[in-house]
């Protein structure tokens, strides 16, 4: 079951305020309203479900997107990084009724587990069409830098496709001319095609563009 448009907005909705568009006197490289920053530390969907965990400041948190039902069933809820003995991030999240594990390993295969409160196993289904965050400074991942909460250019020889999801075959929603500024507002790493893809704003539309096609302002 693939994702809509409509479910990747709602799997990756968090409180985060609209961006104030940049001006003349804004200056160069402003941070958008946005305090603190919320950038995606792992994205992936399952069969039935879309798994975001994200950081605001220095707290993780989980949303889970529920694809069957076309619900958000958990929106927002704290989470954790908790020791593992394999050679895998694990996020963990509980509140009351269950405990829910997002799992990625080193090869980037990924998991949802949901364990009731009294041991049940509600879910466990791997994932597929992972996307994760980018550290600041050194990556492996291709593309220009550019920190989430500022403004980058576009550089595209035409224009800069604006898609529904960070990888090349999703919809167009939009673009953005060559030497156009967007707002960026997310950025994550696509281990499929090796890019940066960064999460933007333009003239209205909420698309993502893969990152050697903006160019941060100075």
């Amino acid at each position: 079951m693939a994702l809509t448009m409509g479910s990747m907005a709602a799997a990756l909705a968090t409180t985060r305020p609209e961006p104030r568009p940049l001006t003349n006197t804004d200056g160069i490289g402003l941070r958008l309203a946005q305090d603190p920053m919320v950038e995606t530390a792992l994205f992936f969907e399952t069969e039935t479900m879309a798994v975001r965990v994200y950081r605001q400041g220095s707290n993780y948190l989980m949303n889970l997107y529920n694809k069957t039902t076309d619900a958000v069933e958990a929106r927002g809820i704290p989470a954790r990084i908790i020791p593992s003995s394999r050679d895998q991030i694990v996020y963990r999240a509980d509140r009351g009724e269950a405990e829910r594990f997002a799992r990625i390993n080193v090869l980037n295969e990924t998991e949802l587990e949901i364990i009731a409160a009294d041991g049940t196993l509600v879910l466990k289904e791997p994932g597929f069409n992972a996307v994760v965050g980018v550290p600041d400074g050194s990556t492996d991942f291709q593309g220009n830098s550019v920190a989430p909460g500022t403004g980058a250019i576009v550089l595209s020889a035409e224009a800069a496709r604006l898609r529904s999801h960070p990888r090349l075959g999703s919809d167009i929603l939009g673009a953005a001319s060559r030497r156009e500024i967007v707002d960026v507002l997310d950025r994550v790493g696509n281990p499929d095609d090796g890019f940066i893809w960064y999460q933007v704003i333009y003239d209205g539309v909420t698309g993502w563009v893969r990152g050697d096609l903006l160019q941060p302002l100075r």
